[in-house]
């Protein structure tokens, strides 16, 4: 179920965004080219003749096939395939889209009804100028399109209009949720199975990490062998969001029990800290930019999970956090008292956590 959640939304979030961005990429050409009847004819099923209209129904068509190409090159696949040959097999892929919306929205609505496989060629478009103009326009709106989607993978759907608005050039105040996630005894399995295979181990944990979007977390950075996740105070605090994506992620793990076994012969665990308070937001960088979360609150959240060992516990969370929570039945709440964290002058309250069975 968690895996078909991941699925349904990546697919649905693809496909909204695809149409918005191939919507407005195409009434940008027809307006630079005055290209109107470009997107008119779909095999006679579109019977207005509105260019509006048209561009819509391509603009859906092309927000599916891209979705689809985005599914076909999975991150297991890059893994395991020369990169040279997948770069060629994406242009290849977008040239045959250009050819097939050509053949598409250029050809007499007649032959098209009655196409025979003999005159395929007939219907072949002319390979003139506007074919070539439109031919480098959409591989460059193409490559924008990628920009944007790595952009948002990499700074988060959260921040990622206040980055594109520049709102994050000047630093800003929020109180946040955060959680340290790290791996059980890392050292022991790189030993047991060397660093090459650990490296192959840590991408197959965060892919299942993803789960935790389901729950509204946002992965703000990769640690090591560990994540720091981050949610805003009130999609956090629902339903225990923060905590269940914990549990959530522990489940995907325990599902992939034997897949992890067959590949690297142990299955890992996971220890966390969850905590809750002000930090700030900004943009750092100048030759490589990025957005970074500063304050005491991210080294209290490392500081709580480094405790995970000491009172042999899976999840922890401070005081703080626990009395946002609004549902403390769903969870085994446990107060272990106020604790001094190593480098922190104040103790802090720590609860242990564990799930009903």
């Amino acid at each position: 179920m968690e895996k078909f959640r991941i699925w349904y939304n990546s697919i649905f979030r693809s496909i909204v965004y695809q149409l918005v961005f191939w919507y407005i990429a195409l009434l940008l050409y027809v307006f630079f080219t005055d290209k109107t009847r470009l997107f008119v004819n779909y095999l006679t099923l579109i019977k207005v003749d509105s260019v509006f209209l048209n561009t819509l129904y391509l603009s859906f068509f092309l927000a599916i096939l891209f979705t689809v190409i985005d599914s076909l090159f999975f991150d297991r696949l890059l893994r395991r395939s020369p990169v040279r040959f997948l770069v060629m097999l994406r242009y290849i892929l977008y040239c045959l889209i250009v050819i097939f919306i050509f053949m598409l929205a250029s050809q007499p609505a007649n032959e098209l009804r009655t196409l025979d496989w003999e005159k395929v060629q007939l219907l072949m478009p002319e390979f003139d100028i506007s074919f070539f103009r439109f031919l480098v326009y959409f591989f460059i709106a193409s490559i924008v399109n990628s920009f944007f989607k790595d952009m948002v993978k990499r700074i988060g759907r959260g921040n990622y209009f206040k980055w594109f608005f520049g709102f994050l050039n000047k630093p800003r105040e929020e109180e946040r949720i955060f959680m340290f996630i790290d791996m059980k005894s890392s050292t022991t399995i790189a030993e047991k199975i060397g660093h090459k295979k650990l490296s192959y181990l840590v991408q197959d944990v965060f892919n299942d990490l993803a789960v935790v979007d389901n729950y509204y977390g946002d992965i703000y950075q990769y640690l090591g062998d560990g994540a720091i996740i981050s949610w805003n105070i009130k999609k956090g605090v629902q339903n225990n969001n923060c905590i269940n994506a914990f549990y959530a992620f522990e489940r995907v793990i325990q599902r992939r029990t034997k897949m992890y076994k067959r590949k690297y012969g142990v299955v890992p665990q996971f220890k966390a800290g969850v905590h809750v308070g002000m930090i700030m937001v900004l943009q750092v960088g100048t030759i490589r930019r990025d957005i970074s979360y500063n304050g005491d609150t991210l080294n209290t959240t490392a500081r709580i999970e480094s405790m995970c060992n000491e009172f042999q516990s899976n999840l922890l969370i401070s005081s703080d956090l626990y009395v946002l929570l609004t549902d403390k039945k769903e969870h085994i709440f446990k107060n272990i008292g106020s604790t001094q964290l190593k480098g922190k002058r104040k103790e802090v309250d720590i609860y242990n956590v564990k799930k009903r069975k």
